[in-house]
Formats: structure tokens, C-alpha cells, sequence
């Protein structure tokens, strides 16, 4: 079910109607009654476009927490921690001369130990 079908069903589409996809990614948080999370399952066993985009959302956000639960490799952590910063500032005086001014610094940042 799309917005279009249920703004078929109500009459008319509000401006502000929310897309639908935002009550799947709720559903597969956690953030739903079961209820409703199994109204939902249930629907999509009618409703092949939904149940595509209910295993997409689901393949998503697995993808997303796997990802997320990797430690970065031990050379990246490192040169991120080495953090180069350049700064340069241009003035001209009153009497049409320029000066330039660059500083560089390096800084070195602690991670948490793993």
C-alpha cells in the first residue's frame, strides 16, 4: 500500500502526510506497538510491494547494525588520531600591502582503549 491508496481511501492526500516508509523503519526499531508491527506482517502477505519494501528496510538496517558494530583497522584509527590542522590569514593594510600568515599544527588525539 502506497500513499496514493490510502489517500484514495480517505478522500484526499494531506500535504503533510508522512511517507509509510517511516512507520517501517519504527516497526523494525522496536519504536511500535506489536500490534500494529503485526497488522503490518499480516498486510504484507497481500501487498507484494510492501512486503519488498518491509524486507529492504529490514536487509537496511541489519546491513547498517553490522557495520556498525565493526572496529575500524588499527592503521585508519591511527591517522585519524594524528590530526593535521592549517590555518592561513590574508590582510592588506591601508597602504596596499598584503601579508599572508600560515600556521600548521598536529594533534594528537587518544581513542578509548578497545
Amino acid at each position: 500500500m502506497n500513499q496514493d491508496d490510502l489517500a484514495g481511501r480517505r478522500g484526499s492526500a494531506a500535504p503533510e502526510q508522512r511517507d509509510l516508509r517511516f512507520g517501517l523503519e519504527e516497526a523494525l526499531d522496536g519504536e511500535l506497538p506489536e500490534e500494529m508491527v503485526q497488522r503490518m506482517q499480516l498486510h504484507t502477505d497481500d501487498c507484494p510491494e510492501c512486503a519488498e519494501e518491509w524486507e529492504q528496510m529490514r536487509r537496511m538496517k541489519e546491513l547498517v547494525r553490522r557495520s556498525c558494530a565493526d572496529r575500524a583497522p588499527s592503521d585508519l584509527r591511527e591517522r585519524i588520531a594524528v590530526q593535521c590542522r592549517t590555518v592561513s590569514v590574508t590582510r592588506t593594510d591601508s597602504e596596499g600591502t598584503t601579508v599572508r600568515i600560515t600556521r600548521t599544527e598536529t594533534v594528537r588525539r587518544d581513542f578509548p582503549a578497545p
